[in-house]
This record gives C-alpha cells, structure tokens and sequence, in this order.
C-alpha cells in the first residue's frame, strides 16, 4: 500500500498501516498545491524554487524565503529518505510532485472515468464533507487565496455533479444522496434560491417540510448578521411564499418591517474578553486588543445578539472572579482571548464558550505576525464577528429547543455539573438530578444523554464489568438521539457505550459523526479520543485530545486521563504520569499509575499505588477487569497485563 495524502479537514501524511506520518507541513502544502496545477495542466511539469517559496511565504525579503524554503526542503528530503518514498522531487532551481508515490483525497476529487452520474455525486459528497485544507494552521496572503479559490471550485463541481444527477435520483437512498449535496452547497451559498428548491423538493418528499422551513429560517438570520452582504430580498419572499399556509409558530412573535416574524424575548448577551495573561512587548498586545474591538463594534450592529460594551469586558478579564461577574450581569456567551508563542510565531486564539455549561462552542487560531496584523486586521475582524454571529444564533436555536421548561434546564446544569467530577457520589448525585429533568420534560435529549454518560462513568470507576450498566447507558443514548437526531452529545454517549460493550467499530463510527455534528464540541472530541486507544490507534487518540485540550485548556480529569491512557499505550510512561499530576483528583487514575511506575522500574511507588487501589476495589482482579475493558489488538491487553502484575496486582 502507498502512503496516503489526506488534504480535506485535516491536513495530514497516513502511512500503509493507517497511521499519521510526520511530514513538514510546509512539504505537505507545496504537496497539495503542486498536485493541483499537475492535475490541471498535465503531469510532470517543474516548478520554481523561488516561485513555490513566495507562495508559501509571502515575504518580498528574496534571500529570506529562499533560506526558508532551504531549511524546508531538507527536511522533507530527511523524512523521504526515513519513509521510503519521494513524494517531491528537487532540482537546483526546481521541485515537481511525484503522484506515482502515494494516493490521496485530491485524486478522488479529480477521477470519474467510468462512474455514472449518482457515483460521481456520492464520491464528491463523500470528499466534500469537510472543507479543503480546514485545519491548516499558518498560511500565507498567497495560501488563503490558492485555497479560497480551490474551494470555490470544489463547489463548483459538486453544483455541476448535482444538477447532472437531480434528473436520475429514484430511491429513497438517492433522494437521500441529493438532499446532503444540496445541504452542503447550501451551507456556502444559503441565498441560492435553485439549491432551496432542490431541498424543499428533498424534505417534501421524506414529509420534512418543517425541517426545512426551520433550516431556511436560521439561514435569513445568519444572513441578516452578515453585514457586509446586501440581503436578496426577493429570493427570501419567495421562500415565504412556499410556506404560506404552513404550521403557525406556537411562539409569541413580533411581525417587523419586511414582513417576516420573529420570536420576541431577550437577546443573549455576548462579552469578549481581551487578551490577558501574556508578556508580549511592542504594539502587539495594544493591536491584538484594537481587533477585539473592532470586533465588538462590528457586532453591535446585529440585532440578534447584545454585546457587552469593551470598557466593561476588559474589567471582566481583569477580574479574579470572572465567573462571578459573568453571572451577575446575565452574560450567556463569553469569547475568551489570549496571546499564543509557538516556535516564534505569534496568534490569537478565541473559543466562544457558552457560559451556561461552560460548552466550547467554537474556537480558532489566528495569525499575529506583524505583516499580517496591520493589513488584514480589518478581515480578521470580520471574520471572527461573523463566525460568532453564526455560531450564537446555531447554539440560540439549539438551545430553544430544550428550554421551554426552566425547571428541566436548572435540573440539568446541576446533573452536568456534578458528573464531571468522577466521585461515585457526584456521579449518582448527578443521575438524580437528570432524572428530576426529566420528570419535568420526558423527551429532554440533554438529560437523557447525562442520564447515559453517569452509567458510563459509574461502570468505569467500579471495575466491576457490570453489563447491565453499559446496557442503561446504550438505552438511554438512544433515547437522546431519537429526542433530538442533531444533538451531538447523545452520539458521543453511544459511542462510549459502544466502546465498552466491545463493538468499537460502531463506537468510532458514532463518535465521528458526533464530531461532525459540532466540531468544536471538546467533550465529544475527547470521547472520540479514548475510544481511539481501546481501537489500538494511540497516535490518532494522542492527536485527538490534544486537539480537545486545545479546545477546553482548564481541562477536566476525563480528558487527562485520556491523554495518560494514549501516552502509556505508546510506552511514554513519563508523559502518562505527568498527565495524571495534572489532575485535580488524580483517584480514579491509581490503577493506571501503578501500572506506569511498574514499568519505569520503580517498585516503591507502583506498590504505593497498587495499594491504594486495593483499599477502595478489595476484589478487584487484574484478568477479570481486562476480560471487559475492550482493547483492538492483544498487545494492549497483554501491555497492561504485565505492568499490573509487575506493580503487584
């Protein structure tokens, strides 16, 4: 098998086993943009060193890039050479790409010899799912022109894919098939009105018309708060019009100018908190707030949200006691900021947290460096005041939903709050109050999914493999994804439950579904994590929770756990203990240090250990407990074997 270039979503080199291979970013972008002009203008062609070092570095310093593209090019041929394979190839003044020498995403893009028209559809569905290059973490002016342009052609051949296809759709799997290519153009051109009818026609028909009427709904708002896009009017009444005579909302409604109506109630209210925390010296930390600013000023406009003013925001960020201020002045969302160094090149990063649950709705990272920061300060800014305008109004909808009932919602937040402690008496504390929501709205998807996760939590922290359990955890996951089918937490709950019940197919295939339903949901991030260490892939499970961490950095004990479990999986048994020093509670991890300190060599400590896991489980035996835990392949199980009985267990 050949290695395997995957460019959309993450970028990122698989190996012939499956897993991540290190590979120079850098080497993997000039990879992906080589490819491209090959794939288009015939294979085989060099291209010029100092050309590919402008586009990925946008300096006007000659000598400067060209000692950067130096410094890169050695390190890719140093991977090459340790990997086998010569994906680019260099001469003195050129480099071309050596598609012979791996696959990728990219061609599936580009191959539709001997496909029909519903193939070829299914196939860019498929690849399109994600946006191209989505993770890529520093680029250049040059680089997020190339890739915006990319995209824009990639929708271009899906729209061409879907209107060949629309004519020859005839089971219900291909209406299936036209609904999810038309919902992702859709979420890059919502005001199009052919692509609406296509939906209407594809909710109609599977007798979802209210979906749709909903979906278009939350679109007119997102396109309210784009302030830089004129509204197509028109487009908008003519949607309206295809609804007249529909369902009349159940909600009091306030009718405005352009005649559309609107639920009346009070608007959210969003603070952004400025960069605190850094020791950055010059201008940077003065722009970086000015952007915030900007920011904040470009959302006042929007009659969606209601934002905190920046003088009162930057006494927030000043203040010991943040949560106490953001609840006395009935803040909802809250976008925490603050300076990152990595290597020597500076950013921004921002996550939206709703301050309620203390959820990461979203979070990015954003250039600093000088050159960019004072010429595209304004585009940052806009991006980041639509990002958050969007994500508000998607978790406002969301949450709606599930709040009609004030006493089921404060039950909630009390169950949350306690599970996450990882105490049996928390945890059972927790199931009482998600049963109490429930008594108060039976069909509460976030109570039945708590309901579920405090089973999983209870099984894990009991060793005693009780199957009835996980059996309570599956049900009740369930229950929560028939309740609500877009909310990702009950995926993430079956997705554990499946881990632990042994089907770890289903449960890596639950857990990414719940990852693409919110992307920026870290618990299920983490969730998906460890289940990637009991599929036997601790590198991608190491990645995954990084990325969780990155997203939820006050983490909590599950996800250090988490982190220690994918580190002693790899044999970095340090690296596992460090993990565990980081937890507050650090109990439910003494089985799990006993077995690192057994096999650094040290007998005293792993004894220490071993021991305190003896006075809470008296019975608790070492075959037995790894009878059920599930682990892929025997090299786990028999890894954690030896280290308990080393440690005396």
């Amino acid at each position: 098998m050949k290695l395997r270039l995957e460019s959309f979503g993450e970028l990122r080199l698989i190996d012939p086993a499956g897993r991540p291979a290190a590979f120079p970013e850098k080497g993997l972008l000039a990879i992906c943009y080589l490819l491209d002009r090959d794939l288009q203008d015939g294979a085989g062609s060099e291209y010029p060193r100092s050309a590919l070092a402008r586009f990925l570095w946008d300096s006007h310093d000659n000598s400067d890039i060209m000692a950067n593209l130096r410094k890169t090019i050695s390190r890719i041929q140093a991977r090459q050479t340790e990997l086998g394979a010569e994906l680019l190839a260099f001469t003195a003044t050129g480099v071309r790409v050596r598609p012979d020498a791996f696959s990728g995403d990219l061609f599936e893009l580009a191959n539709s010899k001997g496909e029909g028209a519903v193939e070829r559809l299914r196939r860019l569905v498929a690849t399109l799912r994600q946006d191209f290059l989505a993770g890529l973490a520093d680029q250049s002016a040059s680089t997020r022109q190339w890739i915006a342009g990319q995209r824009d052609r990639h929708m271009a051949f899906l729209v061409d894919a879907l209107k060949i296809a629309l004519p020859m759709a005839q089971s219900r799997e291909d209406v299936s098939l036209i609904k999810e290519a038309a919902l992702r153009i859709f979420r890059e051109a919502p005001d199009d009105e052919n692509i609406r009818r296509i939906l209407l026609d594809a909710y109609e028909s599977e007798g979802e018309l209210e979906k749709a009427r909903r979906l278009f709904e939350t679109s007119r708002h997102q396109l309210e708060s784009a302030f830089d896009i004129g509204l197509d009017m028109q487009a908008l009444r003519e949607v309206r019009k295809i609804f007249a005579g529909g369902q009349p909302s159940q909600s009091a409604a306030v009718p405005l100018s352009d005649g559309v109506a609107r639920v009346s109630g009070p608007l959210p209210r969003l603070v952004l908190l400025p960069p605190a925390g850094t020791d950055a010296a010059g201008a940077l930390p003065m722009l970086s707030e000015a952007l915030i600013e900007d920011v904040t000023i470009g959302l006042c406009a929007l009659n969606t949200v209601s934002v905190v003013a920046p003088h009162t925001a930057a006494r927030i960020a000043q203040d010991t006691d943040k949560a106490q201020l953001i609840l006395r002045h009935s803040i909802s969302y809250v976008l925490d900021t603050r300076l990152t160094d990595r290597a020597g090149s500076r950013a921004l990063f921002v996550q939206l947290v709703y301050a309620g649950s203390d959820e990461v709705i979203w979070a990015e990272r954003f250039s600093l460096e000088k050159y960019e920061l004072i010429s595209h300060r304004r585009d940052i800014a806009r991006q980041i005041a639509r990002e958050l305008a969007g994500q508000v109004r998607r978790h406002e909808t969301m949450r709606d939903s599930f709040e009609g009932n004030s006493a089921a919602y404060h039950s909630y937040l009390l169950g949350l709050r306690d599970v996450k402690r990882l105490a049996l008496p928390d945890v059972r504390r927790s199931r009482k109050a998600f049963r109490e929501a429930l008594q108060h709205s039976a069909h509460f998807a976030p109570a039945l999914s708590g309901l579920s996760r405090t089973f999983l939590v209870e099984w894990l922290l009991t060793a005693r493999g009780d199957s009835e359990l996980l059996g309570l955890a599956e049900d009740y996951a369930n229950r929560a994804i028939a309740a609500d089918p877009s909310f990702a937490a009950g995926f993430r709950e079956l997705g554990v439950a499946k881990l632990y019940l042994g089907d770890l197919d289903e449960s890596v295939l639950a857990l990414k579904l719940a990852e693409e339903l919110s992307p920026h949901y870290a618990d299920g991030i983490a969730s998906y994590a460890d289940t990637l260490v009991h599929a036997s892939r601790p590198a991608d499970a190491l990645a995954k929770i990084e990325r969780a961490i990155s997203l939820n950095p006050l983490s909590p004990t599950d996800y250090l756990w988490t982190a220690a479990g994918a580190n002693f999986a790899l044999g970095h048994y340090a690296e596992a203990l460090d993990q565990i020093a980081l937890m507050d509670d650090r109990t439910p991890a003494d089985r799990l240090s006993a077995a690192c300190w057994a096999m650094l060599g040290d007998t005293k400590n792993a004894r220490l250990y071993m021991r305190k896991v003896r006075e809470i489980y008296p019975d608790f035996d070492v075959d037995k407990w790894l009878s059920v835990v599930p682990f892929k392949e025997q090299w786990q199980k028999e890894q954690y074997r030896e280290a308990l009985r080393r440690a005396g267990f």
